[in-house]
């Protein structure tokens, strides 16, 4: 459990730095000259190659004042992001993982079409997690006698990250971690 405040305090550590870097670098680069403006001016002292082919060439039109970002804005305070993504649309996302699509196959074969593969919110509330939401989703097995949960699933609202919720270890892991770790392609009952 240390290990995991610790994480979480070099992600936020780190997510603060990020932010005073970027916007360091969006005040320096509002100030400084563009490039276009530049290409722009060293093509009009350009003088024409000889003086029969500047009769054909076209004068270029003056350059255009530089352009300036609006006044940069206050950055939007740490906390939670913009919700970019609805709880129907993280739903289509799990399930459009090759693995759960595999798994549903397989359960529809093993089971002679009396089970389907299947997502059960098990919690309507949103989890936070390192400063975001998540919508809480269970890939289950569902027959007529009952639900069996095969994995659960931390869908983010403001991105495409997808956690998965080790049983074992009680952390939610990448899905490139999910994948080294567990094999979830191999899988094709409940008990596995």
């Amino acid at each position: 459990m240390e290990l995991s405040k610790q994480s979480s305090r070099k992600l936020v550590v780190a997510g603060v730095a990020t932010t005073v870097i970027a916007l360091g670098l969006a005040a320096w680069f509002s100030r400084s000259p563009s490039v276009e403006t530049q290409v722009t001016v060293k093509a009009q002292l350009t003088p024409p190659a000889s003086a029969s082919s500047a009769a054909s060439v076209k004068k270029p039109a003056p350059a255009a004042a530089p352009h300036r970002p609006a006044e940069i804005k206050d950055p939007v305070p740490p906390g939670e992001p913009p919700a970019i993504r609805t709880k129907d649309q993280g739903a289509a996302a799990l399930m459009a993982l090759p693995e759960l699509q595999a798994w549903s196959a397989a359960i529809e074969k093993n089971s002679g079409g009396k089970a389907h593969g299947g997502l059960l919110e098990y919690d309507p509330a949103p989890r936070k997690l390192n400063g975001k939401s998540y919508w809480q989703f269970s890939f289950v097995e569902n027959s007529a006698e009952a639900a069996q949960r095969w994995e659960s699933f931390l869908v983010s609202s403001s991105d495409d990250e997808i956690l998965v919720e080790d049983a074992t270890s009680e952390e939610a892991i990448s899905l490139g971690r999910w994948r080294r770790e567990k094999h979830p392609g191999k899988r094709t009952a409940v008990d596995n």
